[in-house]
């Protein structure tokens, strides 16, 4: 064989070579690579095992207590609102306005029962979102939740949870895309005033957040434009769960009394995976561990100016817990998947609750809380499940602890 026919063959050789490897390269690439939308689960092509924290990387992470010692040393005085830094939502209700509806659900993971819970969200249209905490768990980052919820992201206001503080990049992570300086804030909409509280920052009195909530609201008093104020964190002030209670009671101890002297209506948590709603509650003195129930007998029509309606809905989508206890100044307790939608009618008077199950079409709870024009409100029960434990005999149903609970026979338990 002549020199340039050996040539010719070998190059013909590398060139066969070439294209197969490229070839097998390209059909490797096919099979291995995920489908960015997959029919089978309809899930947005969104898979949170696809959105691991950087801690799983190296990234150094800290602890809650770092985090916590960090958000201490920012400047109150520098510190600005929601309303201040990112899209404005305070508007005015004139006489003729629509009716306004707002959503606010907390404990949401990032999984399919999310993606159902925010579907049925943005049926509804809503005005803003209240997110009431854990958008992220464990080691899953935060842009899973970032992505899955891109249907809502201009509209929601969230409270941090306590997984949010899982890992600081986690939470850093969150108050840049939301454009917070603070995890406690306000802000306007329509005639209500919101206040977002961080349940897993300090805040005992003469702390910064304590300062700034009380100070906010006085201030709030004078807003001729207000009739509503509505408060909403994670971890609930009353709760049935048997976890957690020590920072319920610390939270209630603070800030009930404080909350009702300001003339708030109604407190939106989480964190207790389930849904409950509480009769209007006023602050005990006596012993504010237990609430003064406004309304022994639960009547419509029932008018006062004083006590506060507890709302937990730690039900977005996250694994539902099991209610501990059925307490008797709660009106519903529900293990149900759904969130809470607030229409805003009668030219800004009144508020429609309804709790709706993800599950069913139907409405799980629903109820109305209507004002004048000096503040005195007005209920009404439109719920056809109302827990029957307020009607029990035995007035013994308060207890110092939850070791005292476990200890009693009281049968409602």
């Amino acid at each position: 064989m002549q020199p340039d026919q050996t040539m010719v063959v070998i190059y013909d050789q590398n060139f066969i070579f070439t294209l197969f490897s490229l070839l097998f390269l390209l059909i490797f690439s096919l099979f291995q690579s995920p489908s960015v939308v997959s029919a089978a689960d309809d899930f947005f092509g969104i898979f949170p095992e696809d959105y691991y924290d950087p801690e799983d990387y190296g990234e150094k992470s800290t602890t809650v207590h770092e985090q916590l010692d960090v958000n201490n040393t920012i400047d109150q005085d520098n510190l600005i609102t929601t309303e201040d830094k990112s899209n404005n939502v305070t508007s005015t209700l004139p006489e003729d306005s629509k009716d306004i509806n707002f959503i606010a659900a907390g404990d949401w993971n990032c999984n399919k029962e999310t993606q159902r819970t925010i579907k049925k969200i943005t049926n509804l249209e809503p005005e803003l979102v209240l997110g009431l905490g854990d958008y992220t768990f464990k080691n899953v980052s935060p842009t899973c939740w970032f992505d899955i919820s891109k249907p809502i992201d201009k509209i929601i206001k969230i409270a941090i949870g306590n997984h949010d503080l899982d890992y600081h990049s986690s939470y850093s992570q969150l108050l840049e895309h939301y454009n917070l300086t603070q995890p406690y804030y306000s802000f306007n909409f329509h005639n209500i005033h919101f206040i977002a509280v961080s349940s897993e920052h300090p805040f005992e009195p003469g702390s910064k957040q304590y300062k700034y909530i009380k100070n906010d609201l006085e201030k709030s008093l004078h807003d001729s434009s207000i009739l509503w104020r509505i408060v909403f964190l994670h971890t609930p002030m009353y709760t049935s769960a048997s976890f957690d209670e020590k920072k319920s009671e610390d939270l209630k101890k603070v800030f009930h009394h404080l909350f009702e002297k300001f003339g708030v209506d109604l407190v939106l948590s989480g964190h207790t995976q389930y849904y409950q709603r509480s009769l209007s509650l006023s602050y005990n003195s006596d012993n504010p561990i237990y609430p003064i129930v406004k309304d022994h007998n639960n009547n419509n029509g029932f008018t006062t100016n004083d006590g506060i309606v507890f709302i937990t809905a730690g039900t977005a989508g996250d694994e539902l817990h099991k209610i501990a206890h059925y307490l008797p100044y709660y009106v519903i307790q529900e293990g149900k998947f759904g969130f809470l939608n607030f229409n805003l009618i009668n030219n800004g008077h009144t508020l429609v609750g309804k709790f709706y199950d993800t599950d069913d079409v139907a409405t799980l709870d629903k109820f109305v809380i209507s004002k004048d024009a000096t503040g005195n409100k007005m209920y009404s029960e439109e719920n056809n499940e109302q827990n029957n434990n307020y009607n029990n005999d035995n007035n013994n149903y308060y207890y110092t602890s939850h070791e005292e609970r476990e200890k009693s026979d009281n049968p409602i338990f």
